[in-house]
């Protein structure tokens, strides 16, 4: 299928504007994560990405690959979000069997200028109203390891219930996980959201 017409697709919220990076953008993304995401001595992802060396295609590479392995029964798509016109970071949302389950997964970043100014949750937003309004999704699942309390706060704004506990080991070292589920009977959105360029995607999607 024609993954290239994923780029006409683009969410906007009053401050956001989210949609797939280009080439020269990926390189930006990738100077504002090297700029640092969260402090050395700390570790808030479940997959210590960050601990990776920045070459220099390496996230270029990453985003590359995602598009390359699409299918419309796993998918992943990583937009770039910026905040009043400035790059601040990636929102992604994923789906595995979405056809079947109508579930979809998220998973996030800011660069720490862009931490703690409710970006994070107008941005999550946007990709619920995309998965929920545009591709009609029941469940959308997150979680949050133990001491990231901005990740789990910002579920918590938007609804999603605590569903269990998980442990997760990104240095090698077990840490416990909040599994937290949001199911589309009780989503609200915080914020209006313009979805543009979704129909001639649908079929990406499988729908």
């Amino acid at each position: 299928m024609e993954l290239a017409i994923l780029r006409a697709l683009s969410l906007r919220t009053p401050r956001l504007e989210l949609r797939l990076p280009d080439r020269e953008e990926l390189v930006e993304l990738r100077e504002l994560a090297r700029s640092g995401i969260h402090p050395p001595e700390e570790m808030p992802f479940a997959y210590a990405w960050t601990d990776e060396p920045y070459s220099e295609e390496w996230v270029v590479a990453f985003h590359e690959e995602r598009l390359q392995t699409w299918t419309t029964e796993t998918w992943e798509l990583n937009l770039a979000v910026w905040a009043e016109g400035a790059l601040a970071g990636i929102q992604g949302i994923g789906g595995r069997n979405f056809v079947r389950t109508r579930i979809v997964g998220t998973g996030s970043w800011l660069g720490r200028g862009y931490q703690g100014r409710g970006i994070g949750t107008e941005m999550r937003a946007a990709v619920l109203e995309l998965a929920f309004r545009g591709l009609g999704a029941a469940v959308a699942r997150s979680g949050a390891l133990d001491g990231n309390e901005p990740s789990l706060r910002i579920s918590q704004k938007l609804g999603y219930r605590v569903v269990g506990r998980s442990t997760v080991a990104p240095r090698g070292v077990e840490v416990g996980h909040t599994d937290l589920e949001l199911r589309r009977e009780d989503w609200v959105p915080p914020v209006p959201v313009e979805i543009e360029g979704l129909a001639p995607c649908l079929p990406l999607f499988g729908l």
